[in-house]
Formats: structure tokens, C-alpha cells, sequence
């Protein structure tokens, strides 16, 4: 695995652990420009706090980056 993956992974697991901390599933997710790599957003679940079942980390993301 590249340094840059490496990175990239440790991110999706910060935003988790900040997600099961507020009670939420911990699952994080990032989503990388796949040319420069430059992270464009980042979230972890946030179904309970905005009591929305498609506030999803992969979800939020695509909604961040696009």
C-alpha cells in the first residue's frame, strides 16, 4: 500500500472514530482527486445527529466534493 493510501486510510479512520464517538455507526469515508490526490472532502455517519437515513459518510462526501 503507498504512503499516499496510507494516508488517505487514516483520514476515513479519524472521521470514524469521531462518528462512533458522537454515537453514530463508525464508518468514515474520503474522497481523493484521483489526479493531483488531493483529499476534497471528508466525513464520517452522521444518520442519528441529522436524523437523515442517508447521511451516510460515502453519501456525505459526494454531497461535499460535488
Amino acid at each position: 500500500m503507498s504512503k499516499e493510501v496510507k494516508s488517505y486510510m487514516q483520514v476515513a479512520l479519524e472521521q470514524a472514530e469521531k462518528a462512533g464517538a458522537a454515537g453514530e455507526v463508525p464508518v468514515g469515508a474520503v474522497l481523493v482527486e484521483s489526479v493531483s490526490g488531493e483529499i476534497v472532502a471528508a466525513a464520517g455517519n452522521r444518520v442519528e445527529e441529522f436524523h437523515d437515513p442517508t447521511a451516510h459518510a460515502e453519501m456525505l462526501v459526494l454531497r461535499l466534493g460535488g
